[in-house]
């Protein structure tokens, strides 16, 4: 598709932890990704817990995951901050009890993808 290594390692990046996000703390939930010449959009939706802080789930290192998330290596408390750092434009809207929203963008930078 014509795409830098830096965007495709950015894109993975953001879809990976979304993922790990959906898989740790949601009943269930979906990633929606569309490639257009200008951008990746990446989108993130669950039905979950929810977070009741977003600004203190943001903070690098604040987790609320469980000993059996930690024991399988995840819940470092970087998620959020990585998908923020590594996504151009980050959106996020959550509700407790019912889930959360991401919408990340990450501009490719590529006049077409045909190029």
């Amino acid at each position: 598709m014509g795409l830098s290594r830096d965007v495709v390692r950015k894109a993975s990046l953001v879809a990976y932890e979304s993922e790990i996000n959906i898989v740790s703390y949601a009943r269930k939930g979906m990633i929606r990704l569309r490639v257009v010449p200008e951008s990746i959009l990446i989108e993130a939706i669950d039905e979950g817990q929810g977070i009741a802080d977003i600004e203190l789930a943001m903070q690098p290192g604040y987790s609320t995951a469980t000993d059996k998330i930690r024991e399988m290596g995840f819940g470092a408390g970087m998620g959020l901050c990585n998908i923020k750092s590594f996504s151009d434009t980050f959106l996020i809207s959550s509700e407790v009890g019912k889930g959360t929203y991401l919408k990340m963008i990450i501009k490719t930078n590529n006049r077409s993808l045909n190029s």
